[in-house]
């Protein structure tokens, strides 16, 4: 398990990898990082099931999707619901969302 201090974006934890996961899979991450993603699933037996659960939810959306392209920000629309939550408690409700800014380019087809 890696252990050192989270800096600057590096992966530094199993939240910090299960976090990139999907752009590991889809290969959108530089040489470096895949290297110590995939390192930290060899020596992490939790987070390479994860992982394989992860790897096997893109595969059924991929059967199912057809390979249509997504819609334009599609992927903004998921991770937002992915990271907010809302709950009521005492009678008062809560909304936390974690924020983070990130540009994606999308292909357009021609």
């Amino acid at each position: 398990m890696i252990d050192a201090a989270h800096d600057d974006g590096h992966i530094t934890s199993c939240d910090d990898v299960l976090s990139h996961v999907f752009e590991f899979l889809d290969h959108e991450t530089d040489d470096a990082r895949r290297a110590v993603i995939a390192e930290h699933l060899e020596d992490c037996s939790p987070c390479l099931r994860q992982f394989g659960i992860e790897q096997e939810f893109k595969a059924l959306v991929r059967r199912r999707c057809g390979g249509d392209a997504p819609p334009p920000g599609l992927r903004d629309r998921i991770k937002v619901q992915l990271t907010s939550v809302t709950f009521e408690e005492d009678g008062t409700q809560v909304s936390v969302e974690r924020a983070s800014v990130e540009t994606i380019a999308e292909e357009r087809p021609s």
